[in-house]
């Protein structure tokens, strides 16, 4: 991850029976690295990602949304500073609160641990920016969205190597962690909503993307419409609902670009829920120390039709070293955010 000359050296180098295996990134930082070398890749490899010429418009947020605006994709108001002086040209158009988005979220990720900064006020976006600066980190200011993670939906789909589209699904977010920012904890697959599929098709076609993707929009009650917020160009935390409900992203991705096979997948099981117990466990403390006592609310999942992110009973291994993992990540992040705040301090 810290070196991609290193780990292109190893893929290419290894004396293991590797020729014509299928690379599946998993992670932001390994699309990236697949995608820019995928010419080099090409050679051993069948790779499950295209050329960076595609992807970089999906992952730098700032092309992304440009793409999206010129194609009438709804998106949150926003704003690209280039200086301190844009920002100030444009301060009386500033509302707050509002997000300080990276272009590359893994990058921010990084540095911060975190996703973004939400700044209150005038004085806070001018220090943030100054900090993003300083880290090389190119910023977007976004309005919020109002609406709690329930007002989060996604768009699941396999566009193959032809241009066809072999499987969608549509999902809801129900909590995630942190609130509003975070990464999902409870999902549920959802009857397919239309005007998300149009909206993502269309930004999809428009990109000229193959491969699967999961296209979200958050609903702004304000006016009724649904709004981008992201494109994700791998396989996500939720690949076991996705398989359960009856779509095998990864087998699909292996018959189009191994195998040379297409076939459409038949639907997929609706209302059927995902639980990361992992992150729930930290969305109860949050939930307990907020003083909300609505907890018929926070287990009404837990009584639906469901599956775990990783479920024990079937691989207790496997939930064990994702247990351990998930803590380090935890730690990592609260490390990166208490020097962050003692540097700030200081400062």
């Amino acid at each position: 991850m810290d070196d991609s000359d290193m780990l292109l050296d190893l893929l290419m180098e290894t004396k293991e029976n590797w020729d014509g295996a299928l690379l599946i990134p998993t992670l932001d930082e390994y699309v990236i690295f697949v995608s820019q070398n995928r010419p080099e890749l090409k050679k051993r490899y069948v790779c499950g990602v295209q050329d960076w010429e595609v992807i970089g418009r999906i992952i730098n947020k700032d092309k992304l949304y440009h793409q999206a605006q010129k194609i009438d994709v709804p998106t949150p108001r926003v704003f690209f500073p280039d200086s301190l002086q844009s920002i100030a040209e444009r301060r009386d158009d500033i509302s707050y609160p509002s997000i300080l988005k990276p272009y590359e979220t893994h990058i921010f990720d990084r540095v911060y641990g975190k996703k973004n900064f939400l700044v209150r006020d005038y004085q806070e976006l001018v220090e943030k920016f100054i900090e993003c600066e300083k880290n090389d980190l190119k910023v977007m200011l976004s309005e919020i969205i109002p609406g709690d993670d329930s007002a989060i939906c996604t768009y699941r789909s396999y566009i193959d190597s032809k241009g066809n589209l072999l499987a969608e699904m549509c999902t809801q977010k129900l909590r995630q962690y942190p609130a509003m920012f975070g990464q999902g904890s409870v999902q549920a697959t959802r009857p397919m909503n239309q005007e998300i599929r149009h909206l993502a098709l269309s930004l999809l076609r428009s990109l000229s993307y193959q491969g699967f993707s999961s296209t979200e929009f958050k609903r702004d009650h304000r006016d009724g419409r649904y709004k981008l917020m992201e494109i994700n160009t791998r396989p996500g935390t939720v690949e076991w609902l996705l398989v359960s409900a009856g779509i095998n992203s990864s087998y699909i991705t292996y018959l189009d670009l191994v195998e040379n096979t297409r076939i459409p997948a038949r639907g997929y099981n609706e209302e059927l829920y995902w639980i990361n117990s992992h992150w729930e466990i930290v969305n109860f403390i949050e939930l307990l120390k907020s003083g909300n006592r609505n907890l018929r609310s926070f287990v009404e999942p837990y009584w639906k039709k469901k599956v775990f992110a990783v479920p024990f009973r079937d691989d207790p291994m496997h939930y064990l070293i994702d247990t351990y993992f998930t803590g380090m990540k935890v730690l990592k992040k609260a490390k990166k955010r208490l020097q962050y705040g003692r540097s700030k301090r200081r400062n």
